[in-house]
């Protein structure tokens, strides 16, 4: 019963675009203004094509064919590029949320402002999630030295994400495995009533940090 770490095929989108989900579903609640399953389609359509959300950007492990967790990552310096491809989906996107939702989510967009800048030395790390069932098992840290491997295969010195400020769980796996909070960002009162109030943008410097086994 080997695990493995690879890229995931196509035909997995269901199972990656759950894990996707549960790396943030306070924010693609907020942004997609659905509710799950509708918000699992909307990440179907990325998931299939060129950007953000590809699954060229995504490894997954898995054991006995059964995937257990993800990581989505790509350079940092590649972000814009990959966020104007998103636009080329935006009629499939109107049509699956209507023009009332399509016009609101425009506007939601506004909120990734309050989002740190990245930096070009950064693999930025967009989405890590693990299935419940199979939390404390090393997944996550398995898929963090995964993307240490990318960031050394990129020629970039650092890790970064953004976690919730109140994901402490979440906070702490990071702390553990090295990362350093750099940014706070407290996120104005008119969102707190969507369950957003804020973020760190933590960082790891790759080979100066020791991971605590």
């Amino acid at each position: 019963m080997a695990l493995k770490l690879r890229k995931p095929t196509i035909d997995e989108w269901k199972d990656c675009v759950r894990l996707i989900y549960i790396s943030g579903p306070n924010l693609y609640t907020y942004i997609f203004i659905a509710r799950e399953p509708e918000i699992y389609e909307f990440l179907h359509l990325l998931y299939k094509n060129p950007g953000l959300y590809s699954k060229d950007n995504i490894i997954v492990e898995e054991e006995n064919s059964k995937i257990k967790g993800l990581i989505l990552a790509f350079p940092a310096r590649d972000l814009k590029q990959l966020g104007k491809m998103m636009l080329g989906y935006l009629v499939d996107i109107f049509k699956q949320s209507g023009i009332i939702n399509f016009v609101k989510m425009l506007s939601r967009l506004k909120f990734n402002s309050y989002f740190p800048k990245t930096g070009d030395d950064e693999l930025f790390i967009s989405n890590i999630a693990v299935f419940n069932e199979y939390r404390g098992k090393g997944i996550s840290k398995r898929l963090l030295l995964n993307a240490e491997e990318m960031a050394f295969e990129n020629g970039l010195t650092k890790l970064s994400l953004f976690v919730e400020t109140d994901n402490t769980i979440a906070k702490a796996v990071y702390d553990k495995f090295g990362f350093q909070e750099e940014k706070k960002v407290i996120l104005p009162e008119k969102y707190n009533k969507y369950h957003l109030y804020g973020f760190y943008k933590m960082t790891k410097y790759i080979g100066k940090n020791k991971i605590i086994l």
